[in-house]
C-alpha cells in the first residue's frame, strides 16, 4: 500500500498543466516591450500595461502574488534592459529568447490581446509595436482562425509610422 502511494504517475497529472511562477519573468518582459518600443513611456501605456498584467494573473493563475504595485517595480527596474532590446540589432534574436520558454503556454491570445491593448492605449498603434506583434503571432504560430479572435477593433485611428 505503501508503494501505490509513492507512485510518481499519481502526482505528476496535477502539475503538468500549471504555469511555473519563474515564467512570468517572460511574459513582463513581452508586455514591457510593447511600452517601450516606440521610444516613448507614456502614462496611458503603463496604467494599460498593469491592468493587462492584473487580467493575465487571473487568467493565467490566480494564486501567484503579483500585484499592480510589483509589476510597476518590475517595469521600473527592467526598463532600461528593455530599451536596449529595442535598439539593438539583435533584437529579433532577443524577441525569439523571451518568447521560447513560454510558447507551451494555453493563453497566447489573452497575451496578445494584451500587447494589443497596451500598444493602443496612447492612442498611436506605432508601426514597431504592430511589428513586435507580428513577430509573436508567427513565432507562436497562432493559427489563422486564432488569430482573427485578437480584438484590433479599438485600434485607434492614428496609425504612427517608425
Amino acid at each position: 500500500m505503501l508503494l501505490e502511494a509513492s507512485n510518481p504517475k499519481n502526482t505528476a497529472t496535477t502539475s503538468v498543466h500549471t504555469f511555473p511562477p519563474s515564467h512570468w519573468k517572460y511574459v513582463l518582459k513581452l508586455l514591457g516591450l510593447i511600452i517601450v518600443a516606440d521610444r516613448k513611456v507614456l502614462k496611458e501605456e503603463v496604467d494599460a500595461y498593469l491592468d493587462v498584467v492584473a487580467e493575465l494573473r487571473a487568467v493565467i493563475d490566480p494564486t501567484v502574488y503579483l500585484t499592480r504595485h510589483m509589476a510597476r517595480d518590475w517595469f521600473m527596474l527592467n526598463k532600461p534592459g528593455l530599451e536596449a532590446i529595442i535598439e539593438s540589432l539583435a533584437y529579433d534574436t532577443a524577441l525569439c529568447e523571451i518568447l521560447a520558454p513560454i510558447k507551451s503556454m494555453p493563453h497566447k491570445l489573452d497575451v496578445i490581446s494584451g500587447m494589443v491593448k497596451i500598444a493602443i492605449s496612447d492612442g498611436v498603434y506605432a508601426d514597431i509595436e504592430k511589428g513586435l506583434i507580428k513577430k509573436t503571432i508567427l513565432y507562436w504560430n497562432v493559427g489563422s482562425g486564432q488569430q482573427h479572435n485578437v480584438d484590433y477593433s479599438i485600434a485607434p485611428t492614428q496609425v504612427e509610422t517608425a
